[in-house]
């Protein structure tokens, strides 16, 4: 289960994240929220935030953000609670939007296949939860499927100035996808968030927000935050040499607001809804809903593809599926990709691997 902040209890939470989500991809991670875990005054000051905003995620990059040492657990544990009213106050005006866009090497796949579905025509993609919107362009990117045990790879693209992002796959891609992924051509870009973050232009708030997602990178990841800084590099090169490209981005709820994104969809569009590590920060009722709302869009009159790629435990329509071909402990670490809320693979977090549903039971 991944922390949201909407347990009740916070030491367990930490300990969980620590041993579920931290360990094996952060060390530092795993120690510091361990010890948190055990520190009854540092958990009571988390306490004393709102219950979304205790989660670890949110509470850590606050402090790196403001330039706790991230070499030591204890030092770092001792400068939040030394900081704490500076890492409060953070907290309470931030939230946790990871950009991940190596998330975009398993997504991909999935989008190729809908348009190819679709009859290989130009297609919208919209992202709900899309932060800085770096994943609304997946065809900016160059890929690497490495086959799992294997030295080599399929470079589909030049590499070079562009991000390169390698996904460990498990089992012949081709084989789930038809054809080795290449983007296609997307006509209409649109994103749905609560809070969007501008990180293309050159004003003070945008160099601010990109520190904030950078904060937001577990320490010891060097690689993340080499391709997050070149994402934007190369989504603001892009956008500013194509202004009519730039993504239409909606401030909102993901079930409220979800129709005013929609609407502006070109009809004619086949559009491709995606959603990446976003539901586990809302409660059960609104995924509910959430999941009833993309289930009408399938009447859309360019037709509609749902990509869901999130924790085991998140989506109600595939716990029963998930639940009965895998036990907790086999799912630490790993997302659950569905189509059109059937689940086809299991994926890496960061987008490191990817593996097809049926070659993991």
């Amino acid at each position: 289960m991944t922390m949201t902040g909407l347990e009740a209890d916070t030491a367990t939470a930490y300990r969980r994240f620590a041993t579920n989500e931290a360990r094996g991809n952060s060390p530092i991670y795993e120690a510091i929220c361990l010890r948190i875990a055990d520190d009854d005054a540092v958990l009571s000051l988390i306490a004393t935030l709102p219950a979304p905003k205790r989660q670890p995620n949110l509470v850590l990059g606050a402090a790196r953000y403001l330039d706790a040492p991230s070499d030591d657990a204890s030092s770092f544990v001792n400068w939040l609670r030394e900081h704490w009213d500076e890492v409060r106050a953070v907290a309470l005006s931030r939230a946790t939007q990871t950009n991940e866009v190596g998330r975009c090497a398993t997504l991909l796949p999935f989008i190729a296949d809908a348009a190819r579905a679709a009859g290989d025509g130009p297609i919208a993609l919209v992202e709900v939860g899309c932060s800085a919107g770096l994943a609304l362009y997946p065809d900016l990117y160059d890929y690497e499927y490495v086959s799992a045990g294997s030295e080599g790879g399929v470079d589909s693209g030049a590499g070079g100035e562009r991000p390169l992002l390698t996904c460990v796959v498990a089992g012949a891609l081709d084989e789930m996808t038809n054809a080795t992924p290449r983007a296609p051509t997307i006509a209409w870009r649109g994103g749905l968030d609560l809070n969007p973050l501008d990180v293309l232009s050159d004003d003070p708030e945008a160099l601010d927000n990109a520190r904030w997602l950078r904060a937001l990178v577990w320490p010891g990841q060097d690689e993340r935050a080499s391709r997050l800084a070149a994402a934007i590099d190369t989504v603001r090169r892009h956008v500013t040499s194509h202004p009519e490209d730039a993504a239409h981005i909606v401030r909102g709820d993901v079930v409220d607001d979800l129709e005013r994104l929609v609407a502006q969809v070109p009809d004619e569009l086949h559009l491709v809804l995606f959603h990446s590590a976003v539901l586990a920060y809302v409660d059960d009722d609104t995924r509910t809903r959430f999941e009833r709302r993309l289930h009408e869009l399938t009447h859309r009159p360019g037709g509609f593809t749902w990509i869901s790629n999130e924790a085991p435990s998140v989506m109600p329509g595939t716990r029963d599926a998930v639940a009965a071909a895998w036990e907790p402990r086999d799912l630490r670490g790993r997302f659950v990709l569905a189509l059109d809320g059937q689940p086809r693979a299991l994926t890496g977090p960061h987008g490191q691997s990817l593996t097809p549903w049926d070659a993991t039971n």
